[in-house]
């Protein structure tokens, strides 16, 4: 084997592990069990792939390099990205995406835009089929968990209902979903493709028709209403688009016709079986037209749920508020960010900071009020509040284009039998009729249902490889003479100094890179544990373990921020064992720790909050940190206007400081912005007792008991004491 057939072998492989291992891979000892893992595998095989691909480079001389017709479009989208880097309120965040999400930065970016080069530039029709069919593999893998979890497998292993609505490997149900409907149209293709023409599938029909139905099985289990609709938008363009294909087409005899409305008529019989199986219940609005039209859905059937959860999962739609009242709002803080920052946005991945600036009002008066939102679960206008016009608008440029070109592909280059493609070979009984590749038809309907999903929620790391490199796949499999830079017939030797250097730095420079991803992974490994061990108020093996996440990744704000609580907590410990010196250091270590975290993510409201705690625990120690957790408090608020928790937590430790009326004040703002906010209210009525205001205070009191929460023993014990 040649240098140069070892490169694009390594490449091949690389491509077909990226597809097995980000859909599969998560961890108990990461802060974030599964997005994080996958980012750094997106992360570790870019690098072996990219370096791969530079060295096939080197060997031949020569730049290998296909161009496409979406070169335009990605070099737009990245500039777009870049641009927003340049001006983003966050850069860290903007580089390498919010801390618990990890994909969307603009590395992230880069990752997914190289990949899809690669691909086109070394990958041929054959090693395309071929992942694709791994991918398929690994679908099935992760669909058979996701039913197995329906059943119970882990139920007591996560906080989630899990058998209610799974997640499998992907983290979340709504994210499988998505993952799921991108896939399920390569079912219908090989079934098709199979019974119409070659080259078959080297599965047999069985196999796919089953892949179909355990995939369906496993979407149907999440209970995604986004996943439901994007496989139905995939579902109504594939078929139809195949019905035009045999219409447009020559000398198609009757028994293929009578064959493909057959195998179309089988997907629907399924899809309705599985359906009736888990429940229309489980889709209110699905369930609610079909109530319109006097059918009464079938119950889906019940489970014992099981206690003792241990493991969190990523959480997107708990509380009473419909989750589509909560996506509203949050949309309307998303253009609100837009409209300040119309250009280039707020900064790629800056929603978590941003939207705080400018959330709505309204969003306190429902379930999740004190959620973190870090997503605007609508990847438009998440775009377009965090990359502006610019960004929206290059994503979109580059979905049309792709739109375009395939729909373009499907009908022109695969519509007549005169199409000289030596990969295909009609069967006999239909030779000279029309001959598609279906393939790719299949690639373009399940493309499409990403669309849809985008479009209710966000793109999580296995969905974004498959947006970005299913045109990847069509532009090789549309092109049987895509491979351009074969594997030399003759073995490539190393005839230069030149090239022994170039392949000598690309070596180093490839090792550089993977120790660096190895390094991010066992920061994280450290900052979860010390996390972890923070929350169990064990502080000295917290410390420890977030030393060595800050040492081994220093850039890493949030490790600063948690070094520092932790360092703080411990400087509470020794003052009280009455070790002042220890104290002391610790406490100059908790503030220079805080002082790193916000000097590289300044508007990071979690890092203000993460210092407010830091520093009201060194004012146990020293006064003169009070005065800083107050001007902490002012630039949080500054930083989040509108969230009533900012403002009771102030009035709490104001009052904890002796200044009443500020404390007064601080809980008045905060039920001016959550007029339902039982804590705050139930905190001034404490106060305006103190204070001698018994008829204010009983005001306060018995709001809560009549519209808030009538049967609070607390405030009806207060109350009680105020009549007497």
């Amino acid at each position: 084997m040649s240098l140069d057939d070892f490169f694009q072998k390594v490449i091949r492989v690389a491509f077909g592990l990226l597809f097995i291992i980000v859909p599969l891979i998560l961890t108990p000892w990461n802060y974030e069990l599964f997005e994080f893992n996958k980012m750094v595998a997106v992360y570790a095989l870019t690098v072996i792939i990219v370096a791969a691909w530079i060295g096939r480079m080197i060997l031949v001389k020569k730049i290998i390099f296909k161009r496409t017709f979406f070169d335009l479009p990605l070099l737009g989208f990245l500039f777009s990205q870049f641009f927003s880097f340049l001006f983003s309120v966050d850069h860290h965040t903007s580089f390498w995406g919010y801390y618990s999400r990890f994909h969307g930065g603009l590395l992230s970016t880069v990752c997914y835009l190289l990949l899809y080069w690669a691909f086109v530039s070394n990958e041929d029709n054959r090693s395309a089929r071929l992942t694709l069919r791994c991918s398929i593999l690994t679908a099935l893998l992760v669909s058979l968990y996701g039913i197995a979890e329906h059943f119970g497998i882990d139920a007591s292993i996560w906080v989630q209902d899990v058998r209610n609505r799974v997640f499998s490997t992907l983290g979340q149900p709504n994210w499988l979903a998505a993952y799921l409907t991108s896939l399920i149209p390569l079912t219908w293709s090989s079934i098709v493709q199979n019974k119409l023409c070659q080259p078959k599938s080297k599965l047999p029909v069985f196999f796919w028709y089953l892949a179909f139905l355990i995939l369906t099985l496993c979407l149907l289990y999440t209970k995604s209403q986004s996943g439901i609709l994007g496989f139905l938008a995939s579902f109504a363009f594939f078929w139809p688009i195949l019905f035009l294909l045999l219409t447009f087409g020559k000398k198609i005899r009757p028994e293929v016709k009578k064959l493909l409305r057959l195998a179309l008529l089988i997907f629907i019989l399924s899809f309705l079986i599985l359906f009736s199986h888990v429940g229309l219940n489980a889709y209110p609005q699905i369930a609610n037209l079909l109530a319109k039209v006097g059918i009464k859905p079938p119950s889906p059937p019940t489970t014992e749920l099981q206690a003792a959860p241990t493991v969190a999962a990523p959480l997107l739609e708990i509380g009473g508020s419909a989750s589509s009242e909560i996506r509203k709002i949050v949309w309307k803080g998303a253009f609100n960010i837009f409209k300040h920052y119309p250009i280039f946005g707020s900064g790629v991945e800056t929603f978590a900071y941003s939207y705080y600036n400018f959330r709505p009002v309204e969003h306190n008066l429902v379930s999740e009020w004190d959620f973190l939102y870090n997503k605007a679960h609508n990847e438009y206008l998440n775009f377009l509040a965090t990359t502006g016009i610019v960004g929206l608008g290059t994503y979109l440029f580059f979905i049309g284009s792709f739109v375009f070109w395939g729909l373009k592909k499907v009908f022109i280059q695969t519509t007549y039998s005169k199409i000289k493609n030596p990969s295909l070979k009609v069967k006999n009984e239909i030779s000279k009729s029309f001959l598609p590749d279906l393939l790719p038809l299949g690639l373009l309907s399940g493309w499409l249902s990403i669309l849809i999903t985008n479009f209710f929620g966000f793109s999580v790391v296995p969905v974004a490889l498959f947006f970005f490199l299913i045109p990847a796949f069509c532009i090789v499999l549309f092109d049987p003479a895509a491979d351009f830079y074969s594997p030399a017939t003759k073995p490539v030797k190393i005839s230069s100094k030149s090239q022994k250097t170039g392949l000598g730095i690309l070596l180093m420079a490839e090792a550089w890179s993977l120790i660096s991803v190895a390094k991010l992974w066992q920061a994280d490994y450290h900052y979860s544990r010390g996390d972890k061990l923070n929350k169990l108020k064990q502080y000295a093996p917290a410390f420890q373990s977030l030393i060595k996440a800050v040492n081994l990744n220093p850039g890493e704000p949030i490790y600063h921020n948690e070094l520092g609580e932790s360092a703080a907590n411990l400087a509470v410990y020794f003052l009280n064992q009455k070790d002042a010196t220890s104290a002391s250091k610790l406490a100059q270590v908790a503030y220079e720790q805080s002082q790193k975290a916000l000097l590289v993510s300044p508007r990071n409201l979690n890092l203000w909050k993460g210092r407010i705690k830091i520093l009201y625990n060194l004012s146990l120690l020293e006064n003169q940190f009070a005065s800083l957790v107050l001007e902490a408090f002012q630039k949080a608020i500054e930083l989040a206007p509108t969230d009533p928790k900012l403002l009771y937590n102030l009035g709490v430790i104001q009052n904890s400081y002796l200044l009443k009326n500020e404390a007064s004040g601080a809980f008045q703002k905060a039920i001016e912005l959550k007029p339902n906010y039982k804590d705050a209210r139930y905190a001034l009525a404490l106060l305006l007792k103190e204070k001698g205001q018994t008829e204010p205070a009983r005001e306060q009191l018995e709001y809560i008991l009549k519209n808030i929460a009538p049967g609070d023993s607390s405030s009806a014990q207060l109350l009680k004491e105020l009549n007497k």
